[in-house]
């Protein structure tokens, strides 16, 4: 049978494009070609592998399916040969020729329209496969053979210009050998560890062996494509250790499978120990977005929102093609059903350790809270899952214990109809706060937020299991400590002092009244409904000097023994200067106590003189 006689052909017009932009683009990763021939590779022994086990008609089924990869220094040769399907010479034409990836032509034109294309990572930026190789090789000869008997082979030839040609030729055995002859410029491919390298980089998990000249690659298994029966507890932990290159083993891992609505795999880990927590800067994202086992990105930002930044693993997805762009990866609609899928599981997942393994997840909590009221912050779509995982310190719980929002509601006395907080630095202060005296007599418990992003959440958040988040100190609070017997004639005394008190402070403070809430201490300063606390105000006046503090009211309990002793005092004497300088000494003691006092030489001045008073008697 004689050979067919050589035929050229021209590239196709986007083809012709790509090459030209290949050739005259800089480029900052073009190592990316090897991994584009090694995927090829590993779908065409996929493919022969399927084929041997289905159709009788396979030559060699006995051949090992392999990738083989040998460097020639003397003739400046990079080769890559696989023992795969082959191709015949309309498939050369099919798959070579041309470009059949949707939307390759219009991303190509705006690419060809920028001014700067030196700052432009094409690679990995759309369907450019095999033709990557151009980047670094000036000739390309492909020697192929189908696996189907008495098929001939061809090679397949081009100088990476205007076309190519397609000619039969002596190949034995079927499978696909690819040979770069590469540029001056890039001899670096010529060197063993620098191919190793970038297999171990992008392909460690193919799962046909890899050869390089002669040597055989170690490689991983790809254990999140198994099925989770066949595999056990070490071998999560195993791969952890080799994926992170470590000793620690995770805190807890998740495997998820699923074909619906987009078919992919999943394999996350939660550390045990958070970078983020020890000092360190904040971590990039640890989920890797995997195509077929071949790496597409390394800590993709697409897979996993902002806040679960901490979570390790893989994506695995053959509905994504091997080379989506960056913006396609944003756009993609996939990559967002793969998100919000693995996101609501991995909430899920946590949320059963919660209920389940308490003090593992006591531990992930304290590792990765700031992590999760991230979330309750900017991810709207999943602040209610995430809401589930929030721990707090309480009023009814020892200083020590956590409870979430779960058990507070499941605690709540029957009239209680809100979620009450307050905040502050750390449980002791807030346990000596007077607003707490009337929820406490009333057995109403009291989330303690001493994180300053505590409140942040909280606002977000608005409710939980449609029951409002509310202050404790805040003014329009309904909360009556215990209904007071009316002493005759008291009344009239009470509010000529909350005059007089008004009159004292001026602009100071929105407003005096008597509290309904107050069971021992003397006074304190309640919030407008919707402002923030002490806590928080102090936090913004940090971040901005030109921050105003919120004007607070003054309660005062006129059955406290001070209070009293004030209200006889100004009854007698109303201009007595001693009773005025208690007066403000009494508004101080409440803006020192959080924290917002800004006449401190003042408050100091004024003590002093109090203290003389007494001293002598007055």
């Amino acid at each position: 049978m004689s050979k067919e006689i050589k035929e050229t052909f021209p590239f196709q017009s986007e083809v012709r494009q790509l090459l030209n932009i290949l050739v005259y683009s800089l480029y900052k990763k073009k190592d990316v070609f090897l991994r584009e021939l090694i995927s090829n590779a590993t779908d065409a022994l996929n493919k022969v592998q399927f084929e041997i086990l289905t159709n009788p008609d396979i030559e060699d089924k006995d051949l090992e399916l392999k990738i083989d990869i040998s460097l020639d220094k003397k003739q400046n040769k990079l080769i890559i040969e696989d023992t795969g399907i082959g191709m015949t010479r309309d498939e050369l034409i099919a798959n070579i020729g041309t470009i059949a990836h949707s939307g390759t032509l219009d991303y190509l034109k705006k690419i060809a329209d920028e001014q700067e294309k030196s700052k432009i990572e094409l690679i990995g930026k759309f369907g450019i496969g095999f033709y990557s190789s151009f980047m670094v090789a000036k000739e390309i000869h492909i020697y192929t053979r189908s696996p189907y008997k008495n098929g001939p082979a061809h090679v397949w030839k081009s100088e990476g210009e205007s076309g190519y040609s397609i000619e039969e030729t002596d190949r034995k055995g079927r499978g696909t050998r690819i040979e770069l002859l590469l540029k001056k410029e890039d001899k670096e491919f010529l060197e063993s560890r620098r191919i190793k390298d970038i297999i171990l980089k992008h392909s460690k998990f193919v799962p046909f062996p890899i050869y390089v000249d002669g040597e055989k690659m170690d490689r991983m298994e790809a254990i999140w494509t198994q099925p989770k029966s066949k595999l056990k507890e070490k071998d999560y932990i195993d791969f952890f250790r080799y994926s992170e290159n470590t000793q620690e083993e995770p805190e807890t891992f998740l495997h998820l499978s699923s074909d619906a609505p987009v078919q992919f795999t999943a394999l996350l880990y939660v550390p045990k120990t958070s970078l983020e927590l020890l000092g360190f800067i904040k971590t990039e994202p640890g989920v890797d977005l995997y195509s077929k086992k071949i790496l597409i990105q390394k800590g993709s930002k697409d897979l996993m929102p902002e806040y679960l930044r901490f979570v390790k693993g893989i994506i695995d997805s053959e509905e994504i093609p091997l080379n989506i762009s960056r913006e396609s990866i944003q756009n993609n609609v996939r990559i967002d059903k793969i998100r919000r899928h693995v996101v609501r599981k991995l909430i899920e997942n946590l949320e059963t350790i919660k209920d389940k393994e308490w003090d593992k997840y006591l531990r992930i909590w304290k590792n990765y809270n700031r992590n999760v009221k991230e979330g309750i912050i900017g991810d709207f779509d999943s602040r209610e899952r995430l809401s589930r995982l929030l721990l707090f310190r309480s009023s009814k719980m020892a200083d020590d214990k956590l409870t979430d929002l779960n058990g507070y509601v499941d605690r709540m006395n029957k009239e209680q109809t809100e979620i009450y907080y307050a905040a502050g630095t750390d449980s002791n202060s807030i346990r000596r706060n007077p607003a707490l005296e009337a929820f406490l007599r009333k057995e109403y418990e009291v989330l303690f937020l001493l994180d300053p992003l505590d409140e942040f959440t909280i606002d977000h958040l608005h409710e939980y299991n449609k029951r409002k988040f509310t202050m404790v100190e805040s003014a329009d609070i309904r909360i009556d400590s215990e209904k007071r017997e009316e002493v005759p004639g008291h009344r009239k005394k009470t509010e000529d002092f909350l005059a007089y008190l008004k009159a004292v402070y001026g602009d100071r403070i929105a407003d005096v009244k008597i509290s309904q809430r107050l069971v021992d201490s003397p006074c304190m300063l309640v919030y407008p409904s919707d402002g923030p606390s002490a806590q928080m105000e102090k936090i913004l006046k940090m971040v901005n000097r030109e921050y105003q503090i919120s004007k607070r009211a003054l309660e005062i309990n006129p059955e406290n023994e001070l209070i009293r002793r004030m209200i006889e005092w100004h009854e007698k004497i109303p201009t007595s200067p001693a009773l005025r300088n208690l007066a403000l000494q009494l508004l101080d003691n409440m803006m020192l106590r959080e924290g917002v006092s800004e006449d401190i030489e003042g408050t100091i001045a004024r003590i002093q003189q109090i203290m003389l008073d007494a001293a002598s008697g007055s």
